[in-house]
């Protein structure tokens, strides 16, 4: 799904702003984490004497991660955000890492994606749609925690009601971005290969995911895009190849 290749020798770091982070997400942070590379380092910073903590202390165990418990310094500052970027910058230079994924919805954090990235490291972000534009053009890929959420939400619990408000709250599909993409890769003939049009798209959008939009596949997606036509051709392989271009 994505021209950043899952690849199982490549060292993460996780390192999960909990106050800016809802407990529920976890399991959707670890799993697509999980696909990106290995997990060396789990660290999840809060103020863990708050009562706010509750929900994240039964985690720590079941996940294996390793709690910094960040007090307050003063009343109005975000002595956890502080905390996370100065270990970040140590881990950067020391751990031997290949990129970090950084849970937060928290702005403040463009300025340390940017600065891992000059590096030459890998960043993937995960918050939610309330992200400023910025912070998710500063990561290499950004995951929405807050659809992804609701996208597995079992189908028969999904009400009218609540499908609406998700589909008036999520993005709007992207359809320029896309024929763009399509233009840009396609043969003398408009056809252009599925996964060189998504390669495309996942460099110019790092937010850019199907289950945003309600859909696993990127193929069953684009056949809702208007104006692109998807079709499966044979290949000598015995397989099939998906192929899709702009209607003129």
């Amino acid at each position: 799904m994505t021209d950043l290749p899952p690849d199982s020798t490549a060292k993460l770091a996780l390192l999960i702003d909990a106050d800016n982070v809802r407990a529920d997400f976890l399991p959707i942070i670890i799993r697509e984490a999980s696909t990106l590379g290995r997990i060396v380092i789990r660290r999840v910073y809060g103020h863990f004497a708050s009562s706010s903590m509750n929900a994240w202390q039964p985690l720590l165990h079941s996940h294996a991660l390793t709690p910094v418990h960040v007090p307050p310094a003063a009343v109005g500052k975000n002595a956890t955000d502080m905390k996370l970027a100065i270990e970040a910058m140590d881990m950067l230079h020391e751990k031997g890492l290949d990129g970090f994924c950084i849970a937060s919805s928290d702005s403040d954090f463009t300025t340390l994606a940017s600065r891992i990235r000059e590096d030459g490291l890998l960043v993937y972000g995960f918050g939610e749609q309330k992200s400023t534009k910025p912070y998710v053009a500063a990561c290499d890929r950004f995951f929405y925690c807050d659809l992804l959420l609701a996208e597995e939400t079992p189908k028969k619990e999904r009400t009218k009601t609540a499908a609406a408000t998700r589909a008036k709250a999520g993005p709007k599909l992207p359809k320029d971005e896309i024929h763009s993409a399509i233009d840009d890769v396609s043969g003398d003939d408009g056809w252009a290969h599925l996964g060189a049009v998504g390669t495309i798209l996942f460099k110019r959008m790092p937010d850019f995911d199907p289950r945003n939009f309600g859909y696993r596949k990127l193929v069953d997606l684009m056949e809702t895009v208007p104006g692109v036509e998807v079709r499966r051709a044979d290949m000598e392989s015995g397989g099939k190849a998906v192929m899709i271009r702009r209607l003129r």
